[in-house]
């Protein structure tokens, strides 16, 4: 199955359209190059970017409006699908791919807003963070198999997109873990606020650099200390403060900010601190830090493993599979790849990026090892291991960001 995307005029934009904008992401205002159109503004915004027509998906979009105000706005995407010739034909692995950009960019977005107002509106950032909590938590209702699935690098603030990737891991390890609905409730809300004790530091501060000195160590050790203080005037319950208080505490006692050992640590907080570390490993401050998720685990094992609860770390591997989402690879054929999704059930057959030089990469489709017999990875490379023409090909990402689809979705559209 594929669909078709019309492209429709700009000056027939109407709020509720989900539009394509074939540009770098810095050529643009907006999170991304795939929304929904929430406003006249960004209709404006569209408008003075100097384009004639952009792309759009129909099925991505809302229901156009019928009330005789909106009626002609309305009719102009329809007339606009059928006088223009589609752009390119979008495969069922891009459409969910642009869902789970959006689902992620929304979520970024409500997280950006939660950590603006908790200063001077604690009550209402309280609400905000409990109904972004239930969206993830229905996100995933009833489906207890799922892709986590590499999204391409998202612009935006750090704060956010860390906040967003931790509760979504913490969310799928939870339910792995066979936690009940109220722990997963609590951990992924006590996720999503578990930094926001930052915003009272100074920006250069909030997030940890090796080249920083004693003073500034504890300075931005501060942060989890006025993280509990800010819980507490939201008021979140003294199960997620106790979360907030300890997601830097490890069990070997090597953590702060008290230094907590083994059972000292609350087992949610356990979960929280190893997924916490996998993020910062694979999206420090600096880039140049950066490792690859598959680096990420092996690190976590080879050389970390006494910080964290073993069978939770046991757990969080097998879930992400040997080789994560964002790790580039070397096929038994010989060919180079990037994994850009893993089923939490069946995690040793990931879904790739093949490199094809003799297919154009916008028309690349991505590969499902699992019903690929003859196929498997040899080995895991660094980026800068990959031949030019690879690296440029496959683009590996320097930020890692995930979210989550369910897998039956789809078996159901490939049958």
């Amino acid at each position: 199955m594929t669909e078709l995307l019309p492209s429709i005029s700009v000056d027939k934009l109407r709020v509720g359209l989900y539009i394509h904008l074939d540009l770098n992401w810095i050529q643009h205002p907006f999170l991304l190059s795939h929304f929904k159109i929430e406003s006249e503004r960004q209709i404006e915004a569209i408008r003075d970017l100097g384009l004639k027509e952009v792309r759009w998906s129909p099925e991505l979009s809302d229901p156009e409006p019928t009330s005789g105000a909106t009626k002609r706005l309305s009719a102009g995407p329809v007339a606009a699908a059928s006088t223009h010739l589609p752009a390119r034909v979008l495969t069922d692995d891009e459409l969910s791919l642009l869902r789970c950009e959006r689902k992620f960019a929304e979520a970024a977005q409500s997280l950006r807003e939660i950590f603006k107002i908790v200063l001077t509106q604690p009550q209402q950032a309280r609400e905000q963070a409990e109904q972004l909590t239930y969206k993830l938590l229905g996100e995933l209702a009833d489906h207890s198999e799922f892709y986590i699935r590499l999204l391409p690098e998202q612009a935006g603030d750090h704060s956010a997109l860390h906040g967003i990737n931790v509760a979504t891991i913490t969310l799928l390890l939870s339910q792995r873990l066979g936690l009940d609905q109220d722990a997963r409730k609590r951990l992924t809300l006590a996720a999503l606020a578990h930094d926001i004790g930052k915003v009272k530091l100074p920006e250069r501060l909030r997030w940890y650099s090796s080249d920083f000195n004693g003073s500034e160590c504890k300075l931005f050790q501060q942060h989890v200390e006025y993280g509990v203080a800010l819980a507490e005037s939201m008021g979140l319950d003294a199960q997620i403060c106790t979360l907030i208080a300890q997601h830097h505490e490890y069990v070997d006692g090597s953590g702060f900010p008290r230094g907590l050992k083994s059972e000292e640590i609350s087992r949610d907080a356990r979960i929280l601190s190893l997924v916490n570390q996998y993020d910062k490993l694979c999206n420090p401050n600096n880039p140049v830090e950066a490792v690859t998720p598959h680096q990420a685990l092996a690190l976590m094992f080879a050389q970390s493993r006494s910080k964290f609860d073993p069978q939770i770390l046991s757990v969080f591997i097998r879930m992400l599979g040997v080789y994560p989402p964002g790790s580039v690879v070397l096929l038994s054929n010989g060919r180079h790849a990037l994994v850009v999704s893993v089923n939490a059930a069946r995690p040793l057959k990931p879904r790739v990026l093949i490199h094809k030089p003799w297919i154009p990469r916008e028309a690349a489709q991505v590969t499902d090892l699992e019903e690929r017999p003859d196929l498997s990875i040899r080995q895991s490379l660094k980026p800068t291991q990959l031949p030019r023409a690879a690296f440029q090909y496959l683009l590996p990402r320097q930020r890692i960001c995930y979210f989550f689809e369910r897998a039956c979705a789809i078996d159901d559209r490939s049958s």
